[in-house]
């Protein structure tokens, strides 16, 4: 450090407080948070000096007893060499791309069926997007292709999931397992190296006679919904002829359980299980689940039609009930969504601009006709068309280019002057997307999309950071000149 340095603040410093004199700093684009366990007004005002001296010399000067302090706050990415905070705005790696352009890894969203036998209160296929009246299923033909190109897109040791989807994919499960042997007997020698993992997504209402013999043969792991206690759940999932699916689904779980199969379980928050989260924690729990997630009613389908404002839970109730849930630590940090998502974010190098893989063209979703679009919740939007798989208007790079554009938080404007953009990345982009200027759209639904996006997102993200600050409290020193020992 030369001593004629000029110095600053970092652009991207996130700054929390806690009860009478915690505190917490973090650089989001280099995160390595900072806690201090006592002096919270004594670190302000010195982060203020700071800014305004403006010098190494210039600070050291004026506090001559802090100079360990201020190398700490550099080695920390607190305070940074002026200039240098433009400059390292993060690389985006969340497009999985390898030197050689190819990817490493690829989510591939078949939809072998596009039709259901429940009739769930939330669902996202539109009827008009999906043509649920024709009862589409997808063909070998279609399938076989979608698989060959993802990999050809792989690079060597990079890994493709394939994740079979609907409507409901177990209706066409005989498809199902033509793709896992054409993978495993066809594809295996060419594309050597190149990883293939098999999933499921599915309201496990039934089961196929061969269905847990190919599950273990294969390590095919699946996504169910358990929406609450079977009386909830029954009201949100129920079967297209109204009756509850609960005792169905559950006796699927325990039998594949049973086993040895492991099923990770999801709910849907609506307001019609918004005051029951911890209670269906605990039933994903008790019914045999491997983790349990917990995902935010989207307030609209495929079609882009608006669910009813009364089905749309209170974010604030969400962000009680999920605390809750997480300080329950009835799951392990890995096994709750969407705190151990965002938990992998709270590292150095791990700051992204864009929310998840679709504008990379990493999630491709394909229907029954070989179309493809970006993601699932897009299936049938024209403007969102990425081409055919079967022909080479797949994929059109364009939008892909005009999708990340759109959606990088720097070019956002209500997301480029957040601090904590760069550990949300703008958190799901379906709202922006296709609630943003709809125009059945009303203000309580705009404005649910917001809270979800950016209050319940920064509770996930604050109760995490905080929690890793306890970690280290009990080692903490409270002389505010010892900070480097509260990491």
């Amino acid at each position: 450090m030369k001593n004629r340095s000029r110095l600053t603040i970092a652009e991207n410093l996130l700054l929390l407080e806690r009860g009478q004199d915690e505190l917490l700093l973090t650089n989001t684009i280099d995160h390595r948070p900072l806690y201090i366990k006592t002096g919270r007004e004594y670190i302000k005002a010195f982060l203020k000096a700071v800014r305004e001296l403006g010098s190494y010399d210039g600070i050291v000067k004026a506090y001559p007893q802090e100079a360990s302090l201020l190398n700490v706050l550099l080695n920390y990415g607190i305070v940074v060499p002026l200039g240098t905070e433009k400059q390292s705005k993060p690389f985006e790696k969340a497009s999985g791309e390898s030197a050689s352009g190819k990817k490493m890894n690829m989510s591939l969203y078949l939809l072998l069926s596009q039709s259901c036998n429940m009739s769930c209160v939330y669902c996202l296929d539109g009827a008009r997007t999906y043509q649920t009246e024709k009862r589409l299923k997808m063909s070998k033909g279609i399938a076989f292709r979608s698989i060959e190109r993802c990999l050809d897109d792989l690079n060597d040791g990079g890994r493709l999931e394939v994740i079979f989807f609907g409507g409901e994919p177990l209706l066409n499960w005989p498809l199902a397992k033509e793709v896992i042997t054409h993978c495993e007997n066809c594809l295996r020698e060419k594309h050597k190296g190149k990883k293939r993992q098999y999933h499921f997504t599915s309201n496990l209402s039934f089961l196929p006679n061969d269905l847990i013999e190919w599950a273990k043969k294969y390590n095919i792991s699946f996504l169910c919904d358990i929406d609450g206690p079977p009386a909830i759940h029954d009201q949100c999932r129920p079967f297209r002829n109204g009756v509850g699916t609960y005792e169905a689904t559950a006796q699927s779980i325990q039998q594949m359980r049973a086993a040895g199969l492991k099923i990770d379980l999801r709910a849907t928050i609506t307001s019609l299980n918004q005051d029951y989260l911890p209670e269906t924690t605990a039933q994903h729990k008790a019914i045999g689940g491997n983790s349990s997630a917990f995902v935010p009613v989207t307030p609209v389908n495929s079609d882009e039609s608006i669910l009813p404002e009364r089905m749309l839970p209170s974010p604030e109730k969400i962000i009680k009930g999920m605390t809750d849930v997480y300080r329950s630590k009835l799951w392990k940090a890995g096994e709750l969504f969407p705190f151990n998502q965002y938990a992998s974010k709270l590292r150095a190098g791990s700051a992204t601009v864009v929310g998840c893989g679709a504008a990379h063209g990493n999630v491709p979703a394909v229907n029954a006709n070989g179309d493809v679009y970006p993601c699932i919740y897009l299936v049938g939007i024209k403007r969102f068309y990425l081409g055919n798989i079967m022909d080479a208007s797949y994929p059109k790079r364009d939008l892909l280019a005009q999708l990340y554009d759109e959606l990088q938080v720097d070019h956002l404007e209500d997301c480029r002057q957040c601090a904590w953009r760069y550990l949300c990345s703008g958190s799901c982009p379906l709202g922006r997307l296709t609630v943003s200027n709809n125009p059945l759209a009303t203000a309580q639904v705009k404005t649910y999309c917001r809270k979800i996006r950016c209050d319940f997102t920064k509770s996930v993200l604050e109760l995490l950071l905080w929690e890793k600050a306890d970690e280290t409290a009990s080692t903490c020193n409270e002389d505010p000149a010892q900070i480097s020992k509260c990491v």
